[in-house]
């Protein structure tokens, strides 16, 4: 007998949510660091799941004031 099971239909809602969850946090994340927000929210939601939040603490924050950029208008 091959059903799907009420465990089954959890599973795949707890998963769909966390994807959706996962995109959005993404794409706020990434527009608050000067990235686009419709690009990492399909990375998240396509390409690396949630491991694209921790990516985007790892690379460098566009929207801040580089230190060259500071010194050279003073």
């Amino acid at each position: 007998m091959s059903g799907v099971t009420f465990g089954d239909l959890v599973i795949w809602t707890l998963l769909i949510a966390a994807t959706l969850g996962s995109m959005h946090l993404s794409g706020q994340l990434a527009e608050r660091r000067g990235r686009s927000y419709r690009v990492w929210a399909w990375i998240a939601g396509i390409l690396i799941g949630p491991l694209a939040l921790p990516l985007l603490y790892l690379l460098p924050d566009r929207a801040a004031p580089r230190l060259t950029e500071y010194n050279s208008n003073r």
